[in-house]
């Protein structure tokens, strides 16, 4: 009597989330392996599946976008460049951009995260804000507060308790555990994707499948039926046991398959178990598994992840429409709630809905090359890249100068290349920055502080930081006072310094500047010993350059003939302020603000009474 032994092959079971009340803390899921582990359950899901790991960090691309702004309108420059401090440094490691993206890729696989919050000595102010490793922390049972354990894996772990951050009481260490809601879970989150979780689990088992495939050689499953008897019920129970270990499961594909029967007549007889059409049901169920996996987490085009699909192809406008329905339907969603909890902790610092995140462009994040190459136009691709268009229909749109204008610009053009200093008998030594004066006041403070601090764009930044070194409560008017400047330039030159992490300000900042304290670091004092050496022997000067903001070249299809001989001149010959205004008011035209006229921003309805080139301050000296 012959006898085959039927095998379960790779029975798979889904972990199944609960929460349960377990000594001090509230368990994180119920079943083994993950036994309140479950968060990292999650983690190996997004780390194993190739299809939900890149929705996933799309998604999280989306939702941070260009990243943390600040809506600054009624804030006097002193509440500004505290709350930018803020931004730029809110824990001495990292800013406000990089805790957002964390926050967010935590947000899309666990449906929470949380940030440790360190208060100030007052405990009315926020000190520090880390981030919090998400699978670390469970809900005390009995308390308002978290236990932190390197050890759940343990039945007895080694704990420690954090408090609940509460905004009226910041003091010491304390944890913010944010999470989305979900009718299942009391303490703890679950994701938005958990319906897809069983079709993820086949994506990850799909890509074992074929890895131990080919380290089998690709060698096909097959059944070995040994005629020489029947083993003993013990025997059978322990082979069974044995194949069940050793075979089963996407680790062992292609394996092999024993099977016992009674008949001594016959040798070792093989069959091949694993088909011909292998390809045919893989292909099947890839596609069954990515598109389970798309609606689980509500996408409705792939293309917007770079993520082509076989013989559809989506215009720029699909795309568009494809990226606003997405927004709305969910980016927005995130943003807002993101936006809430920073502004929560941004308010406990004195400021209350100044903080916002700023979307992407529709085509700028998540695309693949190939994806882009199949939107974009050729133009458009040479623009990305700083080469000139092709087409040769207009890049700016400008308005048609009348002769009288034209005669203007030209006769300005002659004033210029009569002017300023030729650089055959000048050097340049120091680069400046671009410049837009909108009054006198403006320039002549700008060309104090060259005069005063030297050649670089750092010497002022130096200045700065020597004067709050020595008066650490000093106002930024104050120091503007100083240094015979503007407070804007204070303040663009703080937040330089802070971001380089030459110094940092108090953490218990309130709107009393005199309870401000800055303390210049190592690093500052550092920079302040090797700073450039004041000279007299040098002249501010201006050149005629493209703009940072416009792309492309200097010089394209569409330039007005004003910008194109300053922009030559300027590689021979640079003015100084006193020739630039002079030659403003011979012509009754503003050159410094005005320059080459009306500029339409490509792609837009944006229009300034300037053109795309500027004022560069340069420092020169005789040869």
């Amino acid at each position: 009597m012959d006898k085959t032994f039927i095998i379960d092959l790779a029975a798979q079971k889904v972990p199944q989330f609960k929460e349960v009340r377990s000594k001090d803390w509230i368990m994180y899921g119920v079943e083994a392996p993950y036994k309140n582990r479950y968060p990292e359950y999650l983690l190996d899901l997004f780390n194993a599946s190739a299809k939900h790991h890149a929705i996933v960090k799309g998604k999280v691309d989306y939702i941070v976008g260009n990243g943390i702004a600040i809506h600054s309108d009624g804030l006097n420059t002193e509440m500004v460049a505290r709350l930018t401090q803020l931004v730029k440094s809110p824990n001495g490691k990292e800013d406000l951009d990089a805790l957002l993206y964390k926050m967010t890729l935590d947000l899309e696989i666990f449906g929470g995260f949380a940030l440790e919050i360190i208060g100030n000595q007052t405990r009315q102010k926020i000190a520090a804000i880390y981030h919090a490793d998400f699978c670390k922390y469970r809900k005390a049972k009995d308390k308002d507060g978290y236990y932190y354990s390197e050890e759940w894996h343990k039945t007895n772990p080694s704990v420690e308790y954090i408090p609940a951050f509460d905004p009226q009481q910041v003091g010491g260490k304390s944890l913010l555990y944010v999470r989305s809601y979900h009718p299942q879970s009391q303490a703890y989150p679950l994701p938005g994707y958990l319906g897809c979780v069983p079709y993820i689990e086949i994506d990850k088992e799909l890509a074992n499948y074929h890895l131990n495939a080919i380290l089998n050689n690709f060698q096909g499953g097959k059944l070995l039926s040994f005629f020489n008897g029947q083993p003993t019920q013990e025997e059978q129970a322990e082979i069974e046991r044995k194949l069940k270990r050793k075979y089963t499961g996407t680790d062992n594909a292609n394996s092999i398959v024993l099977n016992f029967a009674d008949s001594k007549e016959q040798g070792v007889e093989i069959l091949n178990l694993d088909g011909n059409d292998f390809d045919k049901r893989y292909d099947i169920l890839n596609d069954t598994v990515q598109q389970e996996v798309f609606s689980g987490h509500r996408i409705t085009d792939p293309q917007l992840f770079g993520i082509n699909q076989e013989g559809i192809f989506a215009s720029r406008n699909q795309l568009r429409d494809a990226y606003e329905l997405f927004q709305n339907t969910y980016v927005n969603g995130r943003q807002i709630f993101l936006e809430e909890v920073l502004n929560g902790l941004a308010q406990v610092q004195g400021f209350e809905g100044r903080l916002y995140i700023k979307p992407t462009e529709p085509l700028g994040v998540g695309f693949s090359e190939a994806t882009r190459a199949s939107v974009l136009t050729t133009d458009e691709i040479r623009e990305e890249l700083g080469y000139d268009p092709l087409e040769t229909e207009q890049v700016v749109k400008e308005t048609k100068l009348s002769k009288d204008d034209f005669d203007v610009e030209m006769r300005i053009c002659g004033h210029f290349a009569k002017d300023g200093y030729d650089l055959d008998k000048w050097e340049v030594v120091g680069e400046g920055r671009e410049v837009r004066f909108n009054s006198n006041e403006q320039l002549e403070a700008s060309e104090k502080r060259i005069k005063r601090y030297g050649f670089t764009s750092e010497a002022f930044d130096f200045a700065v930081l020597e004067v709050l070194k020595k008066t650490p409560t000093a106002t930024w008017e104050a120091v503007a006072a100083q240094l015979e400047s503007t407070i804007d330039d204070v303040v663009e030159s703080i937040q330089k310094l802070t971001a380089a992490n030459y110094m940092t300000i108090g953490a218990d900042v309130v709107a009393d500047s005199t309870q401000r304290s800055v303390k210049v670091t190592p690093q500052g004092d550092a920079a302040l010993k090797t700073a450039t050496p004041l000279e007299v022997t040098f002249k501010v000067a201006y050149r005629y350059v493209k703009s940072g903001e416009a792309s492309g070249a200097s010089v394209i299809k569409t330039t007005r003939d004003f910008c194109k001989t300053m922009v030559g001149q300027s590689k021979t010959r640079v003015w100084d302020s006193v020739q630039i205004s002079n030659i403003s008011m011979l012509e009754d035209r503003n050159v410094w603000l005005r320059r080459g006229g009306f500029w339409t921003r490509k792609g837009t309805d944006i229009t300034t009474p300037y053109c795309r080139h500027v004022w560069e301050q340069v420092v020169i000296k005789e040869k």
